[in-house]
């Protein structure tokens, strides 16, 4: 059974705009490569469709921490740590799915994705939006 998020819920949302519609497309993108991970048998497609999640990962957390930079968030080197542990550890994740091709491998990647999409997203992102909220209240 493919470790995936289900559906999206209105919790995940923080109330800034274009961090919400990143979220959105990245809970998809996960959902999505956790069913095309179990489902297909091409490596190169694989290979593509972890590339898609890593590029769209750096992009969004690139503009993340940009909008920490604007508004001097006070905790933004812990942020970014956070960040660059998940690119870290998802790229082991990676190489262990692509030397062996398994799908115990396959659902390691994509259970590890959600569990951080959703503990980073309601905790750790929850208090940067709040910061960020409370500063243009």
């Amino acid at each position: 059974m493919p470790e995936h998020l289900g559906a999206w819920s209105a919790s995940y949302e923080l109330g800034i705009e274009d961090v919400d519609l990143q979220h959105r497309f990245f809970f998809n993108l996960i959902n999505r490569l956790a069913l095309e991970l179990q489902q297909a048998k091409d490596m190169q497609y694989r290979t593509d469709l972890i590339n898609e999640l890593n590029a769209y990962a750096k992009f969004h957390f690139i503009s993340e921490e940009n909008m920490m930079r604007k508004a001097r968030y006070p905790d933004f080197l812990q942020h970014k740590a956070q960040h660059v542990e998940l690119i870290e550890q998802l790229s082991t994740k990676e190489n262990m799915l692509f030397l062996t091709d398994g799908a115990a491998e396959a659902e390691a990647v994509t259970g590890f994705l959600s569990e951080w999409f959703l503990q980073h997203t309601r905790n750790v992102d929850r208090k940067f939006s709040h910061y960020l909220l409370g500063m243009k209240t």
